[in-house]
C-alpha cells in the first residue's frame, strides 16, 4: 500500500488512489487467482496493463457511487488526458460509453434543470419539483427512449460490471463493513491498524468463495424484507438447504445461524409463527430455543413446549437459556440481585447520568461507560492473543482482531497462548506493567474490544489504581473465556468510591427490566463476589 499520509488541507498526491489500488488488485490477483472467476481476473489483469491516466480515472470511479457517471462531472486534476483514458477504458471493456442505462439512474444524476431543457418540460410542469417531473417522464416514457432523448445533450460511462468490483472487494477485505474508503481513513491518520502476520487466505476453493457471497446476498435480502416479505419463505428454504452443506467454513456457519435467527425474528414480528418456529429450529445460536419455548406455549401445544424446556434445562448452550428455563413462567426466579430504589417527580434525559450524580460521594468518582470500560481493558490485557497468527485469523492488513474475536470456540483455539499469558502475569506488578505498556506502545490501534476515546477520559493508570487488580483479572479472565455471550449486558456504571470501595450499577428506568444477560453479569458478580447492584428509578405515587 502507499506510504503517503494525507492531510484534510493538502490534496492527495496524483498516483495515491492508483496506488492503492494497484496494489489491491495485485493482491487479489497474488491470492485469489485460482477460485475467481476468470471474467474477473481479466479485468484485473486490464487495469493493470492500463495508462497511469486510465487507471487514475477508473480508481476514482471506484470510490464514488456509481455505477453510472455524467462525463461532464469528472475532473480530477491527476489525470491528464480524461478523454483518451474514457476512450481507452471502453477498449479494455471496464467501461461503457453513454451505453444503455435506467431512465430513472440517468434523470437521477441530472439538475432540474438539465432535464427541463433537454424534455423541453412545459412552463407549468417546470415549476413542479424535479421528483414530480422525473415521475411524469418516467411515466409515459420507456428506457430506451429516455436514454436516447438525454445521449443527445450529455454523455455518460457506466462501469462495465460493477459486480466485479463488489466480488474483489469481499474477497481483499473478507467482510461486508469496509471499501476503499479504509485507505484513506487509514492514511489520514483516523485509523491505524496493527501489523498482522497474513497466515492464508480467507477463501481457499472456488465453493467456499461461492457459498461466502451466497449466504451475504441471503443476509443482506433478510434485512429487506419489509419490502419484499414474498421473500422471506424462499429464504427460509435457501438457508435450510445450505445448513446441510458439510464444508461449511466456520465464518458462514456463523453467518447462516444469524441469518436464520434474523429471519425467525422478523417472521415472529409479522406473526408469521410457522415459518419463525422452523427458523429457528434450524439455529443453535441463542436465543432461538428460548424464542420457539415461547411461540409454542403461545399455540398452547403443552407437550412440545414442556419437551424443549426440558431440552434447555438439561443442556443449556449459554447462561441465558439457563436462566430463561429458571424462570419462565415464574415470578421472581433465579438470583436477584440487590436493588435500591430512587423515587423521582420525572424521568430524566438520561436515567444513567442521573443516577451517577445521585452516588456520588465527596472524594469518589465515576463514569457511564457500559459495556466499554471492561472490554476496553480486557482488550489491553489480551492484545497478544487478539492478534496472535492464527489459521484464518487474519487475511488482510485492515482488521481491527481476528475474524473469529466472537465465535464461540474462540478461547478454546487460543486456550494455551491464554494460560500462558495469565501464568506470566500473576504479581500484580507484571500485570500493571504489561497493561502499562500495551496501552502505551499501541496507543490508537484499530482493536474491535479497545475504546481508545474511553482511555483518553480516564488514563489506563487511574484505571489500575481504581480496580482491584485481582478484581480486574477476574473479570476480564472470564470475559475473554466468553466474550460471544458476556461482550454486552455489562453494568452501566462504574463507580470508585473515596474509601477504594468499587461498585457496579446497571440503572433502570420506571418502565425498565432486567434483560437476560444482565442477568447473567449479575449471576457473576455474585458468584465472583464483587459488588453490584440495580438502582431502579421510581416515580412518585
Amino acid at each position: 500500500m502507499t506510504d503517503s499520509i494525507l492531510s484534510p488541507q493538502i490534496p492527495a498526491p496524483a498516483d495515491y488512489y492508483q496506488n492503492n489500488f494497484c496494489s489491491v488488485f495485485e493482491f487479489v490477483l497474488t491470492r485469489f487467482h485460482n477460485i475467481a472467476e476468470a471474467a474477473i481476473i481479466a479485468d484485473l489483469q486490464s487495469y493493470l496493463g492500463a495508462s497511469s491516466d486510465a487507471q487514475r480515472l477508473f480508481a476514482r470511479l471506484l470510490t464514488r457511487k456509481g455505477p453510472t457517471f455524467l462525463t461532464p462531472s469528472l475532473n480530477y486534476a491527476e489525470v491528464a488526458q480524461l478523454d483518451l483514458a474514457i476512450v481507452e477504458l471502453n477498449n479494455l471493456n471496464l467501461l461503457q460509453v453513454s451505453g444503455p442505462v435506467a431512465g430513472d439512474q440517468i434523470l437521477a444524476l441530472l439538475t432540474k434543470a438539465q432535464i427541463v431543457e433537454i424534455f423541453a418540460v412545459p412552463k407549468a410542469q417546470a415549476k413542479t419539483s424535479k421528483g414530480e417531473i422525473v415521475e411524469h417522464l418516467l411515466s409515459g416514457r420507456s428506457d430506451l427512449q429516455i436514454g436516447y432523448k438525454c445521449r443527445q445533450h450529455t454523455q455518460w460511462i457506466n462501469i462495465t460490471a460493477p459486480r466485479h468490483w463488489r466480488l474483489i472487494n469481499a474477497l481483499y477485505f473478507g467482510n461486508s463493513g469496509q471499501d476503499w474508503s479504509t485507505f484513506v481513513r487509514r492514511d489520514l491518520g483516523l485509523l491505524a491498524y496493527e501489523n498482522v502476520t497474513l497466515q492464508s487466505q480467507q477463501f481457499e476453493t472456488k465453493a467456499a468463495l461461492q457459498e461466502h457471497l451466497e449466504e451475504r446476498s441471503y443476509a443482506g435480502l433478510i434485512y429487506r424484507l419489509e419490502e419484499f416479505p414474498f421473500l422471506a419463505d424462499t429464504l427460509l428454504k435457501k438457508l435450510i438447504r445450505t445448513q446441510a452443506a458439510l464444508q461449511s467454513s466456520r465464518s458462514c456457519v456463523r453467518l447462516r445461524q444469524r441469518s436464520l435467527l434474523r429471519l425467525g425474528k422478523w417472521a415472529e414480528k409479522e406473526k408469521l409463527l410457522d415459518l419463525a418456529l422452523t427458523a429457528y429450529a434450524h439455529t443453535d445460536m441463542p436465543p432461538a430455543r428460548e424464542r420457539r419455548a415461547r411461540i409454542l406455549t403461545k399455540q398452547k401445544k403443552v407437550q412440545e413446549a414442556a419437551s424443549l424446556l426440558a431440552e434447555i434445562e438439561k443442556t443449556p448452550v449459554s447462561a441465558t437459556e439457563r436462566l430463561f428455563v429458571e424462570r419462565f413462567g415464574k415470578r421472581g426466579g433465579g438470583y436477584q440481585p440487590p436493588t435500591t430504589v430512587i423515587e423521582i417527580q420525572d424521568t430524566p434525559e438520561s436515567v444513567e447520568d442521573f443516577v451517577l450524580l445521585e452516588l456520588l460521594e465527596e472524594g469518589s468518582w465515576g463514569v457511564h461507560s457500559e459495556n466499554l470500560m471492561l472490554k476496553t481493558l480486557t482488550g489491553l490485557i489480551y492484545w497478544p492473543i487478539c492478534f496472535a497468527p492464527m489459521p484464518g485469523a487474519f487475511t488482510n492488513p485492515f482488521q481491527s482482531g481476528p475474524h473469529d474475536l466472537y465465535a464461540t470456540d474462540f478461547f478454546l483455539q487460543r486456550i494455551e497462548a491464554v494460560e500462558a499469558l495469565e501464568a506470566s502475569l500473576t504479581l500484580e506488578a507484571d500485570f500493571i506493567a504489561h497493561v502499562t505498556e500495551i496501552a502505551a506502545t499501541k496507543q490508537g490501534i484499530a482493536n474491535r474490544l479497545v475504546s481508545w476515546g474511553l482511555l483518553e477520559s480516564i488514563p489506563i493508570d487511574e484505571w489500575l489504581r481504581a480496580i482491584p487488580i485481582a478484581q480486574l483479572q477476574q473479570l476480564s479472565q472470564f470475559l475473554i473465556r466468553n466474550l460471544t455471550e458476556y461482550r454486552r449486558g455489562f453494568p452501566d456504571l462504574f463507580i470508585c468510591y473515596e474509601s477504594g470501595r468499587v461498585e457496579y450499577v446497571e440503572v433502570k428506568g420506571p418502565s425498565d427490566q432486567l434483560q437476560p444477560q444482565q442477568r447473567a453479569w449479575f449471576e457473576e458478580f455474585n458468584r465472583m463476589n464483587i459488588p453490584a447492584r440495580v438502582v431502579k428509578l421510581q416515580l412518585c405515587k
